[in-house]
């Protein structure tokens, strides 16, 4: 009886962009949620008629204000951090003044502001409604933090990073 080989397939590391299309070789580093979950739960013409928004900036029926953000989770294994594209529900005001500081020297400066998350991430347990701290910029997107107290996976996570082993299973279900 001969013995028969098995040649075992092994997962390429990487993924297709969605953005750009193109492959790249590494795992993804950032996932972006395209707009805030009450928005993008309505259908097309409902969002027509309801929604205003770009890419940074939503307002539905005139009185829920979004402004888009990334949420970083540190690495452990490397320098540099997983980055959650995620919607933030703010006040008027609150959306107001980072419309207007939005893309202008001296927007850091501004007092940190505050929020709640529009997003629920699959991979973590109800994460939309949970409260954050949002912290403006002088060269990208406004970063936000989980409260200090909070106990929910994804706060603990922001706060002690993620192995290589999580940032793998973070990235899975979006491959």
């Amino acid at each position: 009886m001969a013995a028969s080989t098995t040649r075992k397939k092994t997962a390429r590391k990487g993924f297709r962009c969605a953005c750009c299309g193109e492959w790249h070789d590494e795992l993804l580093t950032d996932i972006a949620c395209g707009l805030p979950d009450a928005v993008f739960d309505l259908g097309y013409l409902e969002r027509y008629r309801r929604a205003r928004y770009n890419p940074d900036f939503c307002t539905l029926d005139d009185n829920r204000h979004f402004i888009r953000c990334v949420l970083p989770v540190p690495f452990t294994h490397r320098d540099d951090y997983f980055g959650w594209g995620v919607w933030v529900e703010v006040d008027r005001a609150t959306h107001d003044l980072c419309l207007r500081v939005f893309d202008t020297e001296g927007a850091a400066a501004v007092l940190h502001q505050h929020g709640m998350l529009a997003n629920e991430l699959k991979v973590y347990r109800k994460t939309a409604g949970l409260p954050v701290r949002i912290e403006l910029s002088d060269e990208h997107r406004p970063l936000v933090y989980l409260r200090p107290a909070s106990r929910h996976a994804l706060a603990l996570e922001q706060r002690r990073g993620i192995d290589e082993r999580r940032h793998h299973a973070l990235a899975a279900p979006y491959l």
